[in-house]
């Protein structure tokens, strides 16, 4: 079984300390996510990506900690690039029906629509060859949203859960990545609107990315008086019985700074809970899972200066004591 120890920063926070810090860590496996620059979807994360590594240092880090022999990777909230918001204006079938019977771009899309879904494949093919990465994972995920549901007749009738809507969308990115790398694979992030068992089949190249963001982030997912954590620890055990534990990622919050900061800057400093990260390390692992990882936003030159190194040396070490590379 392959395994990997991993950590996803944000694009904006590379910084010549990154070098360091993920040897320190020890990680295996480095994920760059990306802001739009704009909240609304009209400038998408991976439109904003490929202006920023278009510019003529835009890749110098990331080819430096690929040179170092990290893997680098790309989490992204994608659809909004993947199906233009501008396509309203020509097929409003293509998006979400909302609760007040209007057609509307502001998140996801229909996934009844046979075109969307063909739309969606074919963009994902060509970012795949715009990118060109190394990786044959793609984290190309839907847009971050709620009760984003379609209320259409047909979605309506086929009982589509927002669970069957993300895998609906990772099949759609699967097959447009494989038509450009044979041996790609997709991910269907259980997150947002996905908290619940999907009732459609997967492709056969889309893996699980378990990102229980919400939970109490203060105590390990399995502590006995946790609800949230019961529930999550139940939605694991069930989407473990339709992906393969082996080809499985988990994607957490322990070192997710943008988290703690209250997504503004600056930057505090990060409170690192290795007691809590440890107890769901041993959970994790315990179910078969060999690919796990944190967001570590809000990272970078700023918060070296106000705060020093961060502990990325014992965030590696509780990865390296249950993953073994």
């Amino acid at each position: 079984m392959s395994k990997s120890r991993g950590l996803v920063i944000l694009y904006e926070d590379l910084c010549d300390h990154w070098i360091r810090w993920a040897k320190e860590a020890q990680i295996t496996n480095l994920g760059v996510h990306k802001i739009a620059v704009s909240g609304d979807g009209t400038v998408s994360s991976i439109g904003s990506l490929l202006e920023a590594l278009e510019k003529p240092d835009g890749r110098k880090i990331i080819s430096e900690l690929e040179k170092a022999g990290i893997t680098v990777e790309y989490e992204l909230h994608s659809l909004s690039w993947l199906l233009p918001r501008d396509l309203i204006d020509k097929n409003k079938e293509l998006f979400r029906l909302n609760k007040e019977g209007v057609r509307t771009n502001d998140m996801s899309f229909c996934p009844s629509n046979k075109l969307a879904y063909e739309i969606i494949s074919e963009r994902a093919y060509e970012f795949a060859k715009k990118l060109q990465q190394t990786s044959h994972n793609y984290f190309l995920w839907p847009d971050d949203m709620t009760n984003g549901e379609c209320n259409c007749e047909k979605c309506k009738a086929n009982g589509y859960s927002g669970a069957d809507t993300g895998i609906l969308f990772a099949n759609a990115v699967a097959e447009g990545v494989r038509a450009y790398d044979s041996k790609a694979k997709a991910a269907y992030i259980a997150y947002a609107d996905a908290k619940c068992l999907p009732s459609i089949k997967p492709s056969e190249n889309v893996f699980l990315e378990f990102a229980p963001m919400d939970r109490d982030h203060n105590k390990p997912m399995n502590a006995q008086d946790d609800d949230r954590g019961v529930e999550y620890i139940n939605l694991l055990e069930g989407l473990l019985k339709i992906f393969p534990a082996e080809t499985s990622h988990v994607l957490e919050y322990w070192f997710d700074n943008a988290l703690y900061s209250d997504f503004k800057k600056p930057p505090v400093k990060i409170p690192f809970n290795e007691y809590v990260m440890d107890e769901d390390m041993k959970m994790y692992t315990s179910y078969g899972i060999g690919k796990i990882k944190s967001f570590g936003s809000y990272i970078d030159e700023e918060y070296f200066n106000l705060h020093g190194n961060p502990p990325i040396g014992a965030y590696g070490d509780i990865l390296a004591k249950y993953i073994e590379i």
